[in-house]
């Protein structure tokens, strides 16, 4: 799917984009937030990896505040599924209609307010809530509140009736995910749009067809971390010889270049990537679109601030979206997708094999991830020292947050 930019109708200040250098190693090096920072003195304060009332803001401040990942249109599949959501604290339901749209509404019936279902269902034309009974159309619409004229076959006047739809949320589809904006006013024709966060991915990325991605497998990840943790370990190439073996030789895992593309849109990338580590199957799987030989090497690893976290290759594409339950509590939703043309029992055994690869790496995270969340209830935790030849990319997530949430 191609989004069309639209402009936003309270544009933030032009980013700048950071300049950077090149060392010894021949690699790109950001320059960003850590430069001339005292040494011992944490960006994020310790207490906003613990506290509840800091988590209880961030949800208000970061989740609810524009767009943020919220599932996987596969969710939905077919017209009838239903699937609740919760995104800022607030009970979602994804819904695709009979027209095949997918949309997004709060979850929550107009009568009492009553949650109309916290499992997926898949419903045959409407969805009703339990407690009166009150009915809505796959598009929002109500259409049936028996006897709510305390008479049998009544219903509300047609003016009040068009009035009690589900409310819905802003949504919209790219690269096989949903986003929501909790912020948006869905009348504004002006509101930025998710074409305008996407936009530098989409030009970087304009050789993948995304319309042809298929899931190869997905999996969920219970995690007793904070969510900053996740996409801060995500982002940290420094650490990949040291955990992840597999990666390949040390020289291999740490040729990786800062990206900035955006306030939103930070990671890095690997030039040779794909060539310079270790194979993860032995069948070449199809190419993900008309792939310039210049980049069938190229490995590419961004986070699209707050919760999308995305990993590029040739041959395949894989999401970790995480939902923040707690201060100490994420749950990673991670979807593998291929080239359609790989959906086939030929391809089988190599897609296994790549599911398996990717799902041991992201499972090596875990005890650290622990362990890190365990080091932020020590005072020591405000007095870290990140790294500027490592971990400006990491100060730029940083920075975001705390803008957002006032550190």
């Amino acid at each position: 799917m191609t989004l069309t930019p639209t402009a936003p109708a309270t544009p933030e200040a032009p980013f700048q984009a950071p300049a950077t250098t090149t060392n010894g190693s021949g690699n790109t090096v950001t320059s960003g937030p850590l430069d001339g920072r005292p040494v011992g003195r944490a960006m994020i304060p310790a207490r906003a990896y613990t506290g509840q009332a800091e988590f209880d803001a961030e949800q208000q401040s970061i989740f609810s505040s524009g767009w943020v990942w919220a599932g996987f249109a596969h969710w939905v599949a077919n017209p009838g599924d239903v699937k609740p959501l919760t995104v800022g604290g607030s009970p979602l339901l994804m819904i695709r209609g009979e027209d095949g749209e997918l949309r997004v509404f709060h979850n929550s019936c107009r009568h009492r307010g009553m949650a109309l279902t916290e499992e997926p269902i898949q419903v045959t034309q409407r969805i009703q809530c339990a407690y009166h009974c009150w009915s809505y159309h796959l598009d929002g619409s109500l259409a049936v509140a028996p006897y709510f004229k305390r008479e049998r076959r009544t219903n509300p006047d047609k003016d009040i009736q068009a009035q009690l739809s589900l409310l819905p949320v802003v949504s919209e589809v790219w690269a096989g995910m949903v986003f929501v904006n909790l912020a948006a006013d869905p009348s504004d024709p002006d509101r930025r749009s998710l074409a305008d966060l996407v936009a530098p991915l989409q030009q970087r990325w304009s050789h993948i067809d995304f319309d042809r991605i298929h899931l190869a497998q997905e999996r969920d990840f219970d995690i007793d971390a904070n969510w900053k943790l996740v996409v801060e370990n995500f982002l940290d190439w420094y650490h990949l010889p040291f955990i992840h073996p597999q990666v390949g030789s040390v020289a291999a895992s740490l040729d990786i270049d800062d990206v900035v593309m955006e306030r939103d849109i930070v990671g890095g990338c690997y030039p040779r990537g794909a060539a310079g580590k270790a194979k993860k199957t032995e069948q070449q799987l199809p190419w993900l679109g008309d792939v310039p030989e210049a980049m069938l090497e190229r490995q590419d690893i961004f986070c699209v601030f707050p919760n999308a976290l995305l990993f590029l290759e040739a041959d395949w594409f894989q999401v970790i979206g995480f939902d923040p339950i707690a201060p100490d509590h994420t749950v990673e939703h991670m979807a593998i997708f291929v080239d359609r043309a790989a959906a086939n029992e030929d391809f089988g055994p190599a897609i296994k094999r790549l599911c398996e690869v990717l799902y041991e790496v992201n499972e090596q995270d875990m005890p650290i991830l622990h362990k890190l969340q365990t080091g932020r209830r020590s005072p020591g935790s405000d007095r870290t020292y990140l790294v500027p030849q490592w971990d400006q990319v990491t100060a730029f997530f940083q920075q975001r947050v705390a803008e957002k949430a006032g550190y």
